[in-house]
């Protein structure tokens, strides 16, 4: 297996963030990114069930906690990783990448609805430390991911995660070609600063 090489960069949140935006007004659920170090850069929820678990309950920390976990497996093998979260969501873990050999940060995003069994619902708010009427409330708050795009969510999750590895892999391009451009600049500026303060030297030698 060839090699992965991770790149700490600078996340471009504004160019993420629509693109999350978008994915959730699609399935109704959550959206994490992450950089190489597996700290967040980006979460939207659009979840009611999600945000109780997340927010709420008092071990909010299960599922940031197993989604990071889920993230640096796709960092650190390149591939995507697909889960059952502690809320009992199906969760997509994708690897964001400049290149083949490059890797970034990763994007995990839960992809199923959540459970409507009643006595799931409660096992879990249970494991989660929350009163169940709410959970068992917001469960029925969260629009349900239509049967069309829930046949079709990983994919939708899949064609998201490649635009914005293509966005922040041109964006890290450019940057870096303005670097390279800057300190040619640089360069030059202070060739011809050495070069006149050598002309000025000479000539005032000269004349004494």
């Amino acid at each position: 297996m060839e090699p992965v090489r991770r790149l700490k960069i600078d996340f471009e949140k504004e160019l993420i963030s629509p693109i999350q935006l978008y994915l959730m007004s699609i399935l109704n659920t959550s959206a994490i990114v992450y950089d190489i170090d597996g700290e967040v850069i980006g979460e939207v929820n659009a979840s009611p069930y999600c945000k109780t678990l997340r927010f709420i309950s008092e071990r909010k920390d299960l599922c940031l906690s197993y989604s990071r976990e889920l993230a640096k497996s796709a960092i650190q093998f390149k591939k995507t990783f697909e889960d059952v979260c502690p809320g009992g969501l199906t969760m997509l873990s994708m690897p964001l990448c400049l290149d083949d050999k490059t890797v970034i940060g990763a994007h995990c995003v839960t992809i199923s609805n959540p459970l409507r069994s009643k006595f799931s619902v409660y096992d879990i708010a249970a494991q989660f430390h929350v009163d169940a009427r709410i959970l068992w409330d917001a469960v029925k708050k969260t629009p349900l991911i239509p049967r069309p795009i829930l046949k079709i969510a990983r994919e939708q999750a899949i064609l998201s995660t490649d635009l914005m590895s293509k966005l922040m892999g041109r964006m890290y391009i450019l940057k870096q070609s303005e670097a390279t451009m800057a300190k040619k600049y640089h360069d030059a500026e202070e060739f011809f600063r050495i070069h006149k303060n050598e002309q000025v030297f000479n000539h005032g030698k000269f004349i004494a």
